[in-house]
């Protein structure tokens, strides 16, 4: 029997050693054999690698391999046998814990059970034993002392016998690590505002790690031995999904996958995730499919991608074509279906602009960063005028609003305006939402007067105001007349942030629009601008 997986510097006297082990049969009821036990815990902490063992019913090992540090790569098994198997594995960090990627193992082979070893200086810390259950998987953690009188043939059939009331059922909710490449920016800046992506998406965050970006690698974005550190905490936080600070490459993606044997996901992805949850209208959910159906046509990789909501069947395959051209096919005329049915939408909202446009009222436009306070103003503005339209509700979290929502505001008696809610920007925000959010953009781009709302008592407000002005410049709207309201003024504790970021900022007006009474002081701007705008047209 061949030893398989990473076996690169291993002297061959102890590959003869752990073949030999391997001869050993285990006796039943129990685990595995103590001698062969003892020895891959010994070869575990020599060579500060995995090893993993599968064994039959009749307990024989019928196939073994060694991995990483923190990951062993699975034998390929037959399927009638997968059922009859118990895969043995050890953990050369010492955390005896079954990880995620040893679970989803568990569930996508079809194995009897899976078992991890805790090892430390060649000695058992601890085991942990999972089945696979009806309502999850079940869990039992033994020490050392209760694992030598453990009866593995008794477990097996309580378990199968039994109404399901598992030791430990594994949370269906999903465990996220972050990872990111550190260049001039303090990276744990953009990992916390990774964090709160992650948590809007409802995804639980159990760790995060840094790399230098001069370190990192156009293959595998991480550098080899970071990648190996992250494998490392992979197991030991419990994480089942790895998510990426940056638009990852389609081969990054694949290696991370392939090296983590996780579910992997980049910044774009996770915004286009959010996007999806919170498109209301049918233009907006169209947009988001489209911006997620262009961000994966590249990395269709012919497996493993499910196009099932896409059509297909008979009929759809063309002359000698691959699964993957297939797929492709597929992707691209889905993508020229949807941008045909949102020039129609959009010819319906050209003519409503303009039908505005012929009637003079000037448009102003609310920009700024994701959870900023924009719709919190449009609905005091709707409050404070008595406007007529559907109320606005703000709400304290990110991309609350991605469907355009425009309302007439009446200021004085001769003046009225239409006040325009438009998506919040972010760092990094992906391309494909510049172009798939056309119509909520269109608003910015027409505007007469841009109120940028900038969450003043942030502690990188001053990077956030740059990062709006950024996209107000892919925009093509960097030149328009723009009122800075400094919102959250209560949140700040020294008045000097206060002056800096009002130098620094274009008609800056210090506001709390939480507990502040009147928006006159920005109404008056307004009104100012307007009338500068007036006498510059005459």
């Amino acid at each position: 029997m061949d030893i398989l997986g990473d076996i690169a510097g291993i002297r061959g006297t102890q590959l003869k050693d752990l073949k030999e082990l391997t001869l050993l049969r285990t006796e039943r009821p129990g685990l595995i054999h103590f001698d062969l036990l003892e020895g891959i815990c010994k070869l575990t902490s020599q060579w500060n690698k995995e090893i993993a063992l599968y064994i039959n019913r009749s307990g024989i090992v019928i196939a073994v391999a060694v991995g990483q540090h923190a990951t062993v790569k699975l034998p390929p098994l037959p399927a009638r046998q997968a059922g009859r198997l118990r895969c043995i594995h050890t953990h050369p960090s010492g955390n005896e814990h079954l990880s995620s990627m040893d679970l989803s193992a568990l569930s996508s082979t079809g194995l009897e059970s899976m078992s991890s070893l805790g090892v430390k200086n060649g000695q058992i810390t601890g085991v942990e034993i999972a089945f696979p259950g009806d309502s999850g998987h079940e869990i039992l953690n033994l020490t050392p002392k209760e694992f030598r009188s453990f009866s593995y043939d008794t477990s097996v059939n309580d378990f199968r016998s039994r109404p399901a009331s598992p030791v430990l059922k594994i949370s269906d909710q999903e465990k996220a690590f972050l990872v990111a490449l550190e260049d001039e920016d303090p990276g744990y800046e953009l990992l916390s505002e990774l964090a709160e992506l992650a948590l809007t998406a409802g995804v639980e965050v159990v760790g995060k790690l840094l790399q230098p970006k001069r370190f990192g690698s156009p293959v595998s974005y991480l550098g080899k031995g970071k990648l190996q550190e992250l494998t490392q905490h992979l197991q030991d936080s419990g994480a089942n999904v790895l998510i990426c600070d940056d638009e990852l490459l389609p081969v990054q993606q694949r290696t991370l996958e392939q090296a983590t044997g996780i579910k992997v996901l980049d910044r774009t992805t996770l915004i286009l995730d959010i996007f999806a949850l919170r498109a209301k209208s049918r233009e907006g959910k169209l947009q988001v499919e489209l911006a997620q159906l262009k961000h994966l046509l590249p990395r269709l990789s012919g497996q493993g991608i499910n196009l099932s909501r896409l059509g297909g069947g008979v009929g759809t395959r063309g002359p000698g074509e691959s699964k993957l051209e297939m797929d492709k096919r597929r992707v691209r005329k889905k993508i020229n279906l949807l941008e045909a049915e949102l020039i129609e939408i959009r010819k319906v909202r050209t003519t409503q602009r303009r039908q505005r446009e012929k009637s003079g009222i000037p448009l102003i436009a609310l920009v700024g960063y994701t959870n900023a306070g924009k719709t919190t103003l449009l609905q005091k503005a709707m409050e404070q005028t008595r406007s007529k339209g559907e109320a606005i509700q703000g709400e304290d979290k990110l991309f609350a609003t991605l469907d355009p929502i425009v309302r007439g505001i009446k200021l004085n008696q001769t003046t009225h305006i239409l006040l325009s809610d438009t998506v919040g920007f972010i760092q990094k925000l992906p391309h494909q939402l510049l172009h798939a959010f056309l119509a909520t953009l269109e608003e910015v781009q027409n505007a007469d007067i841009l109120i940028h709302v900038l969450d003043a008592s942030h502690p990188r407000a001053l990077e956030r105001a740059d990062t709006v002005h950024g996209i107000l410049g892919q925009l093509e709207c960097s030149n328009k007349p723009r009122i800075t309201l400094l919102n959250k003024t209560d949140k700040i504790s020294h008045p000097s942030d206060l002056n800096r970021l009002a130098q620094e900022l274009s008609h800056p007006i210090p506001m709390s629009l939480t507990q502040d009474s009147t928006l006159e002081p920005v109404w008056n701007k307004v009104l100012e601008l307007l009338s500068v705008d007036k006498d510059e047209t005459n």
